[in-house]
């Protein structure tokens, strides 16, 4: 009767450890056949991350369930969650505290993801009673070693402080970090290097440790030949039966091997008992000279190659040179003027034809310089109207009502605002400049000689130029163009702020019969001007030549 309720005990816990490894069986896990195994020491602390990394990170929307199959039972059963238990996981990282024989065993990670996606890793875990040669991380001999890195208790993904050892004993003065720094690389230090990491579960430390053998490699030194002389390709100029030497100079390390050489070749063909070479070969430490003295320059010599050839026990390096006849050189001289002079007249040109590519390109681009800003004027025009002699107010009014509008308004479609035709009668004049300005994309001023210095501030012309300059200058909002009627000796007689836009650039010189609207002063100023859209620029277009045929003034 106890033998048969004991059969039956036994399985009630197959059914239940099948059960649970069929967990989630409906979804078909992809198995990885790449396991990974981990060796570790009894008394120790295990923190076992899944071996893939998404799987280790990606823990939203996923689940996790872990199994082990011991060597001991050789039976599958599913790991805890409880926090409680010596082995326990929780999500993607497997805790198996204070490590003994028994741990030894396969353990199985599922990862459920969603969309039915389900994906099966294996870690084979080792425990070693004692310490064995079989624990040691692989690590490659190194001619070199500034470092050596921690292989537990990655800084991603688990937190510690850090113990290092060299063959078991402890380093005297070093810092707790996953790093341990080496000064000098020599075979001294080379050794069995431990790191034992610390690090807390639930208020409770654990120990982890891992060991590599360090291995320094002999240096060896192998350094290609470098030639200091000639350089590749080079061309010596000479004359057809002078005597020139060729110098070639190899630098092969600090110390020469036995099958380092040099050697001078003409056409593929080695220059070495010649008639009418000598070569001549010397030794300085690490560096080896070939004198090729050429006895006679002949024709042969100027059309062909000479190599000079270096070789060591691993390959073989070679630079080229070539004779050339001094008559030669005028030609090439020659040539280098003419393209100097072509490439100075193609600057020149190009300085002189600048501002005519950019506004060409404003034609054809207009969309993309054309930006639409809300503003209703092109430019603000800002002028003297009063305390004027009759001939500089008749120059003023001239420039004003004839070339400005004609060529701005009437031939390039700009919309200028001039005060005495776009304001209306009444209107607070204040009021309507800082409106109006605001309005503008661009402020031209119009400097007149013999203007008088002492206007008002109070005036009209004077308020209207004191906000544009605030606009420009405090704000930045506005571009200014500055535009000059005849000479002026100074403009101290300016406003400060005035005087300080003419110190960072100088005033558009008009002078009387520029009236062509295709002259470089009109280019200048459009240059500065906002772009006009070309339905605007073709229609007043149209309307001007339209009132220029009338009045019998187009040529």
């Amino acid at each position: 009767m106890m033998r048969m309720m004991l059969e039956i005990i036994l399985l009630l816990t197959e059914s239940v450890l099948v059960s649970s490894y069929a967990l989630n069986s409906t979804v078909q896990c992809e198995r990885f056949d790449k396991e990974r195994t981990m060796k570790v020491r009894a008394g120790e602390s295990l923190y076992l991350p899944c071996p893939n990394s998404y799987c280790f990170r990606q823990t939203e929307n996923s689940s996790y369930v872990w199994f082990r199959n011991l060597s001991r039972t050789k039976q599958m059963e599913q790991i805890g969650t409880e926090e409680s238990e010596r082995v326990h996981f929780h999500q993607s990282v497997l805790y198996i505290l204070w490590l003994n024989l028994n741990d030894t065993g396969r353990y199985i990670t599922h990862w459920y993801g969603e969309d039915d996606f389900c994906e099966e890793y294996e870690t084979v875990v080792v425990v070693y009673e004692e310490f064995s040669m079989d624990l040691l991380y692989k690590t490659e001999p190194e001619q070199v070693i500034s470092g050596i890195y921690c292989p537990v208790c990655d800084e991603e993904e688990q937190q510690g402080t850090f113990v290092w050892y060299k063959n078991f004993s402890l380093i005297p003065n070093q810092e707790s970090a996953p790093v341990l720094r080496i000064r000098n690389s020599s075979k001294q230090i080379e050794g069995i290097y431990t790191c034992v990491c610390t690090w807390e579960h639930h208020g409770i430390k654990h120990k982890s440790s891992g060991s590599r053998r360090i291995v320094i490699k002999e240096q060896t030194i192998n350094v290609s030949p470098k030639f200091s002389l000639p350089i590749n390709n080079s061309v010596v100029f000479t004359d057809v039966g002078s005597e020139v030497i060729l110098n070639c100079s190899v630098y092969f390390g600090q110390s020469v091997c036995s099958q380092c050489s040099i050697h001078w070749e003409k056409d593929d063909i080695r220059l070495h008992e010649v008639d009418g070479y000598e070569q001549k070969d010397r030794k300085i430490d690490g560096t080896l000279q070939s004198l090729l003295k050429i006895t006679k320059v002949s024709e042969s010599d100027l059309h062909s190659e000479f190599r000079c050839k270096a070789q060591d026990s691993y390959e073989v390096v070679f630079v080229s040179v070539t004779l050339k006849s001094r008559a030669s050189v005028l030609s090439v001289i020659v040539a280098c003027i003419c393209t100097s002079l072509v490439l100075l007249l193609l600057a020149g040109g190009l300085k002189w034809f600048a501002l005519d590519l950019v506004l060409f390109s404003r034609q054809i681009f207009v969309k993309l310089y054309r930006k639409e800003d809300g503003k209703l004027y092109d430019a603000y025009v800002i002028y003297q109207r009063n305390n004027l002699d009759e001939a500089t107010s008749k120059t003023v009014c001239d420039f004003i009502n004839g070339s400005l509008l004609t060529v701005l308004e009437s031939y390039y479609g700009f919309k200028l605002f001039i005060h005495g035709r776009d304001d209306l009668p009444g209107e607070d004049c204040m009021n309507l400049i800082e409106t109006e300005i605001q309005l503008s994309r661009r402020l031209i001023i119009v400097l007149t000689p013999g203007a008088s210095s002492d206007k008002s501030s109070d005036s009209p012309e004077a308020y209207d130029l004191q906000v544009g300059l605030h606009q420009a200058l405090v704000q930045g909002e506005t571009g200014v163009i500055v535009i000059q009627l005849g000479q002026m000796q100074d403009y101290t007689h300016l406003p400060l702020g005035l005087q300080h836009l003419l110190c960072k650039n100088s005033p558009l010189l008009w002078k009387d019969g520029e009236s062509s609207p295709n002259s470089r002063f009109w280019k200048r100023v459009r240059y500065q001007m906002p772009v006009v859209s070309s339905f605007q620029r073709s229609s007043r277009k149209e309307s001007l030549k339209a009132s220029l045929q009338c009045q019998g003034l187009l040529v």
